[in-house]
């Protein structure tokens, strides 16, 4: 089955309406016709996160963060 990625902002279930942190992560879809949402990589601390766990999220332009990752 063919996945997609996708650079996103969003904000989970377990935050609260006082914080309305945004987190920035990597969201995994099923390449399908409806691409339905997987899981989602976080970009702070790599946790995954279920569609379920995800109270909002937004797609944003793919930005390369390869020399970030190894430090360069």
């Amino acid at each position: 089955m063919l996945t997609e990625a996708k650079q996103v902002r969003f904000r989970t279930t377990s935050d609260t309406t006082e914080s309305q942190h945004v987190n920035g992560g990597i969201a995994i879809y099923d390449g399908t016709l409806e691409n339905n949402l997987q899981f989602v990589i976080c970009g702070c601390c790599g946790g995954i996160f279920e569609p379920k766990e995800i109270a909002f999220i937004r797609p944003l332009e793919w930005i390369s963060i390869s020399e970030e990752i190894v430090g360069e």
